[in-house]
């Protein structure tokens, strides 16, 4: 006896369909982004310590040295941030079947925009 699929006595639900693959070029991508933002975040909190060098200087011609304290820590967080978005998001893109670069070209930017954005706050604190 034929029946159509899926056969009524039993109540049978199709099988579910295969879940798309990952792309390897997309997996290497996304990792070798990610580990390169890593790089540049340890660099980035590496640098952020001669910003203290910049205070040397503070009582010279009245300039102000309360923003290299604001400065590093805009630095160190965004530094913190990159880490937290690839460890989290990056798994989460796999498992979702995102694309996984997007998630190594984010903290990229996260990180040299706030080392700019650190670098920024500490400057003006001495071209007042």
């Amino acid at each position: 006896m034929m029946t159509a699929y899926p056969d009524p006595r039993y109540d049978a639900m199709p099988p579910p369909p295969p879940r798309k693959q990952l792309n390897p070029l997309d997996v290497t991508l996304g990792v070798v982004l990610y580990s390169v933002a890593l790089v540049l975040a340890a660099c980035s909190a590496y640098a952020t310590i001669f910003f203290a060098f910049a205070a040397d200087s503070c009582s010279y011609d009245g300039k102000s040295c309360d923003y290299v304290g604001s400065g590093m820590g805009v630095a160190w967080g965004s530094a913190a941030l990159t880490v937290v978005i690839g460890a989290v998001m990056l798994p989460i893109a796999a498992w979702r079947r995102w694309p996984l670069w997007i998630w190594g070209v984010i903290p990229l930017i996260v990180v040299v925009g706030g080392f700019l954005w650190g670098y920024s706050i500490v400057s003006a604190g001495f071209s007042a």
